[in-house]
Parts: C-alpha cells; sequence; structure tokens
C-alpha cells in the first residue's frame, strides 16, 4: 500500500458513519468541491464506470441524487477550478509541505 498523499491540495477527514466509521484523509481520498464546474461531468463520467462495472442499483442511484445536488447547487454558484496560490502549487506539483 503506498504512503503517498494522494490529494496533495486539501487535507481531508471524511467520517462515513454508515461503515462503523470508518475514516477516511488526503492519504486515502480525494476531495472536490461542489462549486468546481468540472465535478458534474466528472460525476457523470464515474456513475456511467460504476453502471458498466456492474454496481448496485443503490449506488448508481446515490451518485445520480448527488448529481441533481451537484447540478442545484452550482445554478448559485459556480467556478472554475484553479491551483493558484503558490502555496497550493508547491503543494500540488512540488508535494511541498507534506
Amino acid at each position: 500500500m503506498s504512503k503517498q498523499i494522494i490529494d496533495r491540495k486539501f487535507q481531508i477527514l471524511a467520517v462515513n458513519p454508515c461503515k462503523k466509521g470508518a475514516v477516511y484523509t488526503e492519504k486515502d481520498g480525494v476531495f472536490f468541491c461542489a462549486k468546481d464546474a468540472g465535478l458534474p461531468s466528472a460525476l457523470r463520467a464515474y456513475r456511467e464506470y460504476c453502471q458498466g462495472a456492474g454496481c448496485n442499483p443503490e449506488h448508481i442511484e446515490s451518485i445520480s441524487l448527488l448529481i441533481g445536488r451537484v447540478d442545484e447547487y452550482q445554478k448559485t454558484l459556480k467556478k472554475l477550478p484553479d491551483t493558484e496560490t503558490s502555496c497550493e502549487i508547491d503543494r500540488c506539483i512540488g508535494g511541498i509541505g507534506l
């Protein structure tokens, strides 16, 4: 198993309360902001992959519902994704400060 930090832009602490409180961090997770204009397309591609891979219908439905919530959210706030500050660039590209 890799010790590499997967998501270098964000520090993540995500808890899945339905899986005995399973915890995910930047070491094994990726974070996307709901305002990211590219997120709906990424979610649709993910849903298509999951359908083709044979994921259960509940997982497909949960992705579809998430897409709907993101689409609704982006009616009021949508932003082109970026890596803009020197700190973000150093972390994301160079791995500095990890």
